[in-house]
């Protein structure tokens, strides 16, 4: 399998209206480099209250472990997750992006992320978030690092919160 590009760094973006925002330009770079199709997958993170995103070929690759994952855990003596594929492939929705990185987030993934006019992006190897950053400064159990970046993000662009 050839290298993948890292999704890393961060930075806080307008959104507008119609939920239309650019991805960061290193970022949106990683995804190029990953993918042919300029259009990444964006989905509800697992486990914090804000989006995760990725370029396609990392769906393909996700697909491969989770394929794998039976023969794992049934080589382990543990029963498989049957509703890995589903979490993984049905609670998404794909967005195209044009050359500037300019994307709509999808109107379920936005509302349930609550993010309204400006979203903070975040580099996380394979993947990468999407938050509001009312949202991150409010949640619980999240670095104190991210929310160092997305207050002083936040103050630059003048946005209170």
């Amino acid at each position: 399998m050839a290298t993948r590009e890292l999704f890393e760094g961060f930075a806080l973006q307008a959104v507008d209206q119609k939920g239309r925002v650019a991805i960061p330009a290193d970022l949106r770079a990683a995804a190029e480099r990953n993918s042919d199709i300029r259009q990444i997958v964006v989905g509800a993170h697992p486990f914090d209250p804000c989006l995760s995103a990725h370029d396609l070929s990392w769906s393909k690759e996700k697909y491969d472990r989770i394929d794998m994952r039976p023969q794992v855990d049934g080589a382990l003596g543990e029963q498989a997750d049957v509703r890995a594929k589903r979490k993984a492939f049905g609670l998404v929705e794909k967005a195209p992006f044009d050359d500037s990185g300019r994307f709509v987030i999808p109107p379920f993934f936005r509302a349930k992320a609550g993010i309204d006019k400006w979203a903070l992006f975040y580099g996380s190897g394979e993947t990468f978030d999407i938050w509001s950053p009312e949202r991150l400064m409010n949640a619980k159990d999240v670095d104190p690092a991210l929310r160092e970046i997305c207050e002083y993000l936040c103050q630059t662009k003048g946005v209170k919160l």
